[in-house]
């Protein structure tokens, strides 16, 4: 590609504005409209075969529909002398990856919320599309104001066929430094979570002027590493979020949708609270309840000294507090729960490790079993209640067991390669502590012994 050339008979190059492994994208000016564009054009210098050509048309068909304000959505896609490309809105601010270092608390916030949105939409499709690339190059500054995020659905399957036909020896799918823990492990199948590690570690580059581990990324965080502190006049409620998108296990990360809710909140200067956060009665409840017990005896102390009259007085209290008690019990019920279904929807998207987020679950639901138990009031009216309790925790039960033994079977399949193997085994046993497992639900007892 040249400048000052047209690009299939429409599109007037007229500066390269980025190159990348697997394509080049130039400012050109669309002749028949007189607009100015981006061009996106893959394999540039050898073009790609029929299957190539097939896999980017049939990539690219799902996200045509993308219409959503922070997604730069392709205005057209086509190819030329066998070379992909896509035509883009050109965007005259540019990427945010000039303001490196020079974000204020309130955009970082409204960065979070923008890119945290458009992931949201994307993880929704059907099949989710995973970005992969989240990074300060690929979030767009539009007219207004939003930020987009630009260079989405381009899946793993899509630079596999990209990096064969242009023979590259190595190139991952992803910016090595923005890229989290668990893409450096055997399993590195994309899933949602990577893409909030990603965001995190752009916001976090974009607040201090470094990447949280700099050309590393969580790979250094996978051999034992902290997350170094967020420098800088920030708040911890900000810093706590950006922390929390860069936790080293991915089901601790919030989710896209998580994540736009607390930017929100922030964006408004209200107080952030995590889904899974402990709320004051988890925080204080040995203290609490030994108040209450003081206040009952309290009460009860008051019944023996008054007269009746008095003694009315002391139960209707009694009554009250104990009243408060069981709304307290109900509400640290209402979380537990609230949390494990949660965890469950995450679990049944089958991402890697998904089973933690199963057994996490399942000690929510049984937390909140024991909550029940604590209830001051009649069992016939909590009865109920436990029942459907119950339900949920034998079903999560049933699919750790199912977990259990497909994890199985995959660890016969690699029961000659023993590193991978021991990850098997290790996912295996963490499984076992959590639910009984059946002698007939082992496919090989050999294998995983």
């Amino acid at each position: 590609m040249e400048e000052n050339k047209l690009f299939h008979n429409r599109y007037f190059l007229e500066r390269l504005l980025g190159r990348g492994n697997f394509s080049e994208v130039w400012l050109a000016k669309d002749v028949q409209t007189d607009i100015e564009v981006a061009l996106k054009i893959y394999a540039p210098a050898t073009g790609l075969d029929d299957h190539g050509l097939n896999v980017f048309a049939r990539e690219f068909s799902l996200v045509v529909n993308a219409n959503h304000k922070n997604l730069l959505k392709p205005l057209y896609y086509d190819s030329c002398d066998r070379k992909p490309y896509l035509v883009l809105p050109f965007c005259k601010e540019g990427s945010i990856s000039k303001g490196i270092g020079n974000l204020s608390e309130q955009e970082a916030w409204r960065l979070l919320r923008d890119v945290a949105s458009g992931l949201a939409w994307l993880h929704s499709m059907n099949p989710p599309v995973i970005h992969q690339d989240i990074k300060p190059d690929n979030i767009m500054v539009g007219e207004n104001g939003d930020y987009m995020i630009t260079d989405f659905g381009v899946s793993t399957h899509l630079k596999s066929t990209l990096r064969k036909s242009l023979s590259l020896a190595f190139s991952s799918a992803g910016t090595v430094a923005y890229m989290a823990p668990e893409r450096f492990g055997k399993d590195n199948t994309p899933i949602m979570a990577n893409d909030i590690y990603s965001l995190g570690a752009t916001v976090y580059e974009m607040l201090t002027g470094e990447t949280p581990f700099g050309d590393d990324g969580g790979l250094m965080q996978k051999k034992g590493a902290e997350l170094p502190e967020i420098k800088g006049d920030f708040s911890p409620q900000l810093k706590k979020v950006v922390s929390a998108c860069l936790c080293m296990n991915p089901w601790e990360r919030p989710t896209a949708e998580q994540l736009e809710r607390y930017a929100e909140a922030g964006l408004k200067g209200l107080p952030v609270r995590f889904d899974n956060e402990k709320t004051f009665w988890q925080k204080h409840r040995t203290l609490i309840s030994a108040l209450i017990v003081l206040v009952i005896i309290g009460a009860g102390i008051g019944v023996i000294a008054y007269s009746n009259h008095a003694a009315t007085v002391a139960e209707q209290r009694q009554i009250r507090i104990t009243a408060h008690y069981n709304d307290s019990i109900q509400s640290v019920i209402t979380d537990y729960i609230s949390t494990a279904d949660t965890l469950v929807a995450r679990g049944n998207e089958k991402d890697e490790n998904y089973e933690r987020m199963y057994i996490e679950a399942l000690s929510n639901y049984r937390k909140a079993m024991e909550e029940y138990n604590q209830l001051k009031m009649d069992k016939s009216a909590v009865q109920p209640m436990m029942e459907r309790l119950d339900i949920k925790i034998s079903g999560l039960e049933k699919q750790l067991q199912e977990a259990y033994i497909s994890l199985s079977e995959k660890a016969e399949i690699f029961k000659n390669e023993p590193e991978i193997l021991e990850e098997f085994k290790a996912r295996l046993s963490v499984i076992s502590k959590a639910v009984y497992i059946h002698n007939d639900s082992l496919i090989s007892t050999k294998t995983i012994q």
